[in-house]
């Protein structure tokens, strides 16, 4: 059986995060504002954010960073945001049914700015084992997907269903084992996988 893996971000304790404007929208709220735009509306800075035992302070001193612009880079809209690079090599590995178009974002950081790619899905798919996935008693509220292979075969990134409209863009991206090894060999900074259950 092929494995599927979770998207996630490589945990740090600094690590360099792309900040929207004060005043943005929530994701959830952005994602009908920017129903068929190609570029963002507003750029965002990258900052510095630590984590210790208080929290996480953010600064705008990105100095101690080991690497500073990501291939998957952590932003505060909890969104996929990719480098032209990752965005290349997804985008190069889709089967074509997925129906993802792309969204343009520019980064600004020291003193340069780079243009990311966020995926959005035009359609939600239709990915689960019902029966195996668990979800909020009463509710359709997942709490862990099951997904079904036979659905799953025919892509290399997909998304979890969910309400109004998050599955159009959202971080909980999942990858066939085909992407996460194209990834891994193209050594992009920033990403971990996490194995995901399927049928």
């Amino acid at each position: 059986m092929n494995n599927y893996y979770l998207l996630s971000w490589t945990q740090h304790k600094q690590v360099a995060s792309a900040l929207a404007p004060k005043g943005t929208k929530l994701d959830h709220e952005l994602i009908a504002d920017i129903e068929g735009v190609k570029d963002l509306p507003f750029e965002l800075e990258l900052v510095k954010l630590t984590v210790d035992k208080t929290g996480i302070a953010q600064s705008n001193d990105l100095s101690g960073l080991d690497t500073i612009w990501l291939d998957y880079q952590p932003n505060s809209l909890a969104w996929p945001l990719m480098s032209e690079k990752m965005k290349t090599i997804v985008a190069n590995n889709l089967t074509g049914k997925e129906g993802i178009n792309w969204i343009a974002a520019k980064v600004d950081g020291i003193g340069e700015c780079r243009t990311y790619y966020i995926p959005r899905f035009e359609n939600m798919l239709n990915v689960l084992d019902e029966q195996k996935t668990m979800y909020v008693k009463g509710t359709d509220r997942i709490i862990k997907p099951c997904f079904s292979l036979a659905k799953i075969s025919s892509f290399s990134i997909f998304h979890k269903p969910s309400a109004y409209d998050l599955w159009k863009i959202t971080s909980g991206l999942y990858v066939s084992e085909e992407l996460k090894k194209a990834i891994q060999k193209e050594k992009l900074t920033g990403i971990d996988f996490e194995k995901t259950t399927v049928s």
